[in-house]
C-alpha cells in the first residue's frame, strides 16, 4: 500500500512528466501526441524511449531523475492492483453462482414434467369424452357399407335373373348391355366369397357368361355350317349383336369364336393344298394365293354382316392362312433339301412376296381408316409372315449367283482387250466387261434386298468381294503389257487403267449400298476396302507400264548421250543432240498416253513418274562422259534446263500455250531436278579429289540422290 500522503497515480504520472519535461529530460517527447505516458501504451519500447531521453552527453545527469519517476510508476501500479483485487474478493464467489444455476434448472425440468403429466391426463379425458363419437362414426360407416354391398347383391341377382330371361331369349343387344354391369357387379363381391349365398350367386353368374358364350358360338356354326342357309338371313343381325355380347365376356371369348371361323373357311384350303400332294408343291404357289384372294371376295359380304369392323376377321384370316402357308412351306423345302431348284425357289419366294405386299396394301388402309389414332403407321402387319420359310435355303440362291460370277470372271478373262477396230467407231472408255459385271451386280443386289437384308446379304457381299478380287486379277492385271512397242498396246494400258478407276469407283458405291439395306447388327462386318486396293494396285501397275515403255524408248537418246566424243567440244552451244532426242521421245510417248487417257489424277501420275524416271537416269550417266571438263559441265547444265523446261510442259503438252500445269506439278519437277543441277554445279566448281566435298555444299540433303550417282562421287554419311 502506498502512505497516505501520497498522491493518486495519475496526478502523480502527470507531475512526473511535466517535472521531466520541464528539466528538459525527454525534450517534450515523453508525452506523446495523444496524451498517454509512453509507459502506459501497450506497445511499449524501452530502448527508443531511453535513447530519445539521453539523446545528449549532458543528459546523463537525469539518471536519477528518471530513477525515481520510475519508482513512484512502479508504486503506483502495485497500488492498482491491490485496489482491483479487494474488489474481486468482495464480490460472490463463482461456486455460488454455478450451484445457483443447478438448482434453478431443476426446477425448470420438473415444470415440464408436471406439464407433461397434465397433457396426458388431458389427453385420457378428451379420449374417454370422444370414444362414443369414434365408436358412432364406425357404425355408421358400416352401416353404409353393408347398405350398398346388399343394393349392389340385389342389382346383381335382378340382373342375373334378366340375363337369363335375354339369353334365353336370344335377346343379345339387351344381354350385351347388361353383361358389363353383371361382370362388374360380379367383381365387387371376389372378396365375400366365403358367405355361401355369394359363393352360389358367383358362381350362377360365371356359370351363365359360358352358357351365354356357347349359346353365340352355337348360333355362329349354325350361320356358318350351311345346313339352313335361311337362317343367316333370318338371324344376320343377331349374329352381329352376339359379337357386342362376346365383347362383353372378354378377349378370350372373341378369340375363341374368330378362331373357328378361320379354321372352318380354311378347311378346304388345308384338304386342297398339302404338302404331300402335287396341288402343294412350290410349282402351284399361285394357286395358293389366287384361293385365298377368291375365298376373302366371296366371304367378305358375310363378314360384314356377321362381325364387328374392329374385329378385324378377315386379317385373322389371312394371318391364319399365312401361319399354315409357312408351315406347309417348311416341310416342302425340308424334304426337298440341297436338290432344290434354285430358280423355282426364287420364282416361289418373288410370289410369296408380292402376296405380302398385296396384304400390306389391303389391310393398313382399312386400319387406318378404323384406327384414325394409330401411332406408327408404317408398322407391317404381316411382315414377312410366309417367306421368312425360305430363309434357311437363300444360301442355296447364293452359291447359285456365285456359279454365276464365277463363270462371268472366267468369260471376261478369257476375253482379248482390243481397242475399236476402226477410226470411226468411238473410243472405249472403260472395258465393256466391268460395265456388265456391276450391272449384273446391281440386279442381284436389287433382288436380294427383297428377299433378305440379314446374313444372307452379308454372304452375298461377300461373294461380291470375292470375284471383284478375280476380276481385278483375272481381267486386269493379267492382260497388262510389260514391255510395249507399239501404239495398240498404249491403248490397251490406258482402257486397263480407266477400267481399274471406274471399278474403284463404283465397288465404292456398291458398299455404300448394300450398307444402306442391310441389317444393323451386319454393318460392322462390310468390307470392300481390300477390293479397293486392289483396283489401285491394278492402275499403279498400269501406269508403270507406260513409263517402262518411255524408259526403253530412251534408251537411244541415253546411248547417244554417252558416245558423245567430249573431248572435242570446245564450246557451250546449243542443246545437245542426244537431249532433242530424248525430248522428242518422251513428248512423243506422253501424247500417245494422253489420246486415251483421260482421267487427270492417272495423266499427273504418268507424268510424275517419267520426270523421277529422267533425273534418275541423267544422274548415273554424268560420271560415265569423259572428260568431265568445265565445257562439259556447262553444256549439261545448258541441257538440263532444256529437258526440265519440256518436262514441266508433259501434262499439258497437248493444250494451248495459255493453259499451265498445276502448281503441285511444277514443285515436283523443281524439286526432282534440283539434284541433278546441283550435281553439274559441283562438278562445275571444283576438281575430282574435292568433287565429295562440293556436292556436299550443293546438296545438303543428298541422301537419295547418293543413290542413283555412281560410286566415285558418293561420300560417307
Amino acid at each position: 500500500m502506498a502512505p497516505a500522503d501520497t498522491i493518486t497515480t495519475n496526478d502523480m504520472n502527470t507531475s512526473l512528466t511535466k517535472s521531466i519535461d520541464n528539466n528538459g529530460l525527454s525534450n517534450g517527447s515523453v508525452v506523446d501526441s495523444s496524451g498517454l505516458d509512453p509507459l502506459d501504451q501497450v506497445d511499449y519500447d524501452p530502448v527508443p524511449h531511453l535513447v530519445e531521453i539521453f539523446a545528449t552527453l549532458e543528459s546523463i545527469t537525469l539518471v536519477p531523475r528518471v530513477k525515481d519517476y520510475l519508482n513512484l510508476y512502479s508504486c503506483a501500479l502495485d497500488s492498482k492492483m491491490e485496489e482491483l483485487l479487494a474488489a474481486q474478493q468482495a464480490a460472490e464467489p463463482s461456486v455460488q453462482r454455478v450451484a445457483r444455476a443447478h438448482k434453478e434448472l431443476a426446477a425448470i425440468f420438473s415444470h415440464i414434467e408436471t406439464v407433461r403429466e397434465r397433457a396426458v391426463v388431458a389427453e385420457e379425458v378428451i379420449t374417454g369424452m370422444t370414444a362414443d363419437i369414434r365408436k358412432l362414426d364406425e357404425t355408421k360407416r358400416n352401416l353404409t357399407m353393408s347398405m350398398t354391398m346388399l343394393k349392389r347383391l340385389q342389382m346383381l341377382t335382378t340382373a342375373y335373373e334378366q340375363l337369363t330371361i335375354f339369353s334365353k331369349n336370344r335377346q343379345y343387344k339387351e344381354a350385351a348391355q347388361l353383361l358389363d354391369a353383371v361382370i362388374e357387379l360380379a367383381g365387387h363381391f371376389k372378396s365375400y366369397r366365403s358367405i355361401t349365398q355369394i359363393a352360389t350367386l358367383s358362381r350362377n353368374v360365371a356359370e351363365l357368361q359360358r352358357a351365354i358364350g356357347e349359346q353365340v358360338c352355337a348360333d355362329f356354326e349354325a350361320a356358318v355350317d350351311g345346313r339352313r342357309p335361311e337362317y343367316f338371313a333370318e338371324r344376320s343381325s343377331e349374329l352381329v349383336e352376339g359379337c357386342r355380347v362376346m365383347d362383353a365376356l372378354g378377349e378370350s371369348y372373341r378369340h375363341r369364336l374368330t378362331t373357328w371361323y378361320c379354321n372352318v373357311q380354311l378347311r378346304e384350303y388345308r384338304n386342297i393344298f398339302r404338302g404331300s400332294d402335287e396341288a402343294g408343291s412350290l410349282d402351284n404357289i399361285s394357286r395358293r394365293y389366287s384361293y385365298l384372294k377368291r375365298m376373302l371376295k366371296t366371304l367378305e359380304p358375310q363378314m360384314n354382316q356377321m362381325f364387328l369392323v374392329h374385329w378385324r376377321v378377315a386379317e385373322s384370316i389371312c394371318r391364319t392362312f399365312c401361319e399354315i402357308t409357312r408351315d406347309d412351306y417348311k416341310v416342302i423345302l425340308s424334304r426337298s433339301g440341297k436338290s432344290l431348284n434354285v430358280d423355282l425357289l426364287l420364282k416361289a419366294l418373288e410370289e410369296t412376296m408380292e402376296f405380302e405386299q398385296y396384304l400390306e396394301r389391303r389391310f393398313s388402309s382399312i386400319r387406318v381408316s378404323i384406327d384414325s389414332d394409330m401411332g406408327d403407321k408404317s408398322t407391317l402387319i404381316f411382315g414377312r409372315a410366309i417367306s421368312e420359310a425360305f430363309e434357311p435355303y437363300l444360301g442355296l440362291w447364293v452359291e447359285s449367283q456365285d456359279r454365276k460370277l464365277s463363270a462371268l470372271v472366267t468369260q471376261y478373262s478369257n476375253q482379248m482387250i482390243l481397242p475399236p477396230s476402226s477410226e470411226d467407231e468411238a473410243p472405249q472408255q472403260v472395258l465393256p466387261s466391268s460395265v456388265d459385271l456391276f450391272l449384273f451386280y446391281r440386279q442381284v443386289l436389287a433382288q436380294s434386298a427383297k428377299i433378305s437384308t440379314g446374313s444372307q446379304l452379308l454372304n452375298l457381299s461377300m461373294t461380291f468381294a470375292k470375284y471383284l478380287q478375280q476380276y481385278a486379277d483375272r481381267a486386269l492385271t493379267s492382260h497388262i503389257i510389260d514391255k510395249i512397242t507399239i501404239e495398240q498396246e498404249v491403248q490397251t494400258t490406258c482402257l486397263i487403267i480407266s477400267t481399274a478407276n471406274y471399278c474403284h469407283v463404283t465397288a465404292e458405291q456398291l458398299e455404300q449400298r448394300i450398307a444402306d439395306v442391310i441389317d444393323e447388327e451386319f454393318k460392322g462386318q462390310l468390307d470392300f476396302e481390300k477390293e479397293k486396293d486392289a483396283f489401285m494396285l491394278v492402275a499403279s501397275s498400269a501406269v508403270q507400264s507406260l513409263v517402262r515403255k518411255v524408259e526403253n524408248d530412251c534408251k537411244p537418246a541415253w546411248r547417244e548421250m554417252l558416245n558423245t566424243n567430249w573431248s572435242k567440244l570446245h564450246s557451250v552451244g546449243d542443246q545437245s543432240a542426244y537431249v532433242t532426242e530424248l525430248i522428242k521421245t518422251i513428248e512423243g510417248d506422253v501424247k500417245e498416253v494422253l489420246k486415251y487417257l483421260h482421267k487427270d489424277m492417272y495423266i499427273r501420275s504418268v507424268c510424275d513418274r517419267i520426270v523421277e524416271s529422267t533425273v534418275n537416269t541423267y544422274l548415273p550417266n554424268i560420271s560415265k562422259c569423259k572428260p568431265l571438263t568445265e565445257i562439259c559441265t556447262e553444256q549439261m547444265l545448258l541441257d538440263t534446263y532444256v529437258l526440265k523446261k519440256s518436262l514441266l510442259r508433259l501434262p499439258v503438252i497437248m493444250s494451248p500455250p495459255d493453259i499451265h500445269p498445276s502448281t503441285t506439278y511444277i514443285n515436283l519437277v523443281n524439286r526432282v531436278t534440283a539434284p541433278l543441277e546441283s550435281v553439274l554445279k559441283a562438278i562445275l566448281t571444283g576438281q575430282t579429289a574435292d568433287l565429295p566435298d562440293n556436292l556436299k555444299v550443293y546438296l545438303p540433303t543428298s541422301n537419295i540422290v547418293q543413290r542413283a550417282l555412281p560410286e566415285k562421287f558418293r561420300w560417307g554419311s
